[in-house]
């Protein structure tokens, strides 16, 4: 018997595992821990993070995940907002109103500054793909 014959294939990852190793990277793990917890070859690893699938999984569950953290932050905007307002109005030092004050413009600028950009790009992004057929 000859080598070749007396070693056993290697059992192929299941895409389950390639889904949670995508899912893991994207949160953050490192691939020698998440390949040495999980029983596989970090080449093998390094070959999955080439993959368009791989690619597709980390960007979706960080958007995910942001989407989240900004729903977070929005719940707690009005809070703050509410806040800063208060305090320009009702605070017994006028350097404090004064601060306050400014900050809720140029906070409100800013947002206002982000919203306006966010609307152009969906917009452009509207025209391209009416441009190139992709709307009906």
């Amino acid at each position: 018997m000859n080598s070749a014959e007396t070693t056993m294939p290697e059992e192929q990852p299941s895409i389950d595992q390639r889904e949670q190793f995508a899912v893991a990277m994207a949160l953050g793990q490192k691939v020698s821990v998440w390949a040495k917890k999980n029983g596989i070859p970090r080449r093998t690893c390094y070959n999955w993070r080439k993959t368009p699938e791989y690619k597709a999984i980390v960007q979706d569950v960080r958007r995910r995940a942001v989407d989240r953290a900004v729903g977070q932050f929005s719940r707690n905007l009005t809070k703050a907002v509410g806040e800063i307002a208060l305090l320009a109005k009702k605070a017994k030092s006028e350097s404090i109103r004064l601060h306050a004050a400014r900050a809720v413009l140029r906070e409100s600028i800013k947002v206002r500054e982000h919203y306006d950009l966010a609307e152009m790009v969906t917009d452009i992004e509207r025209r391209l793909d009416e441009r190139d057929g992709k709307v009906p």
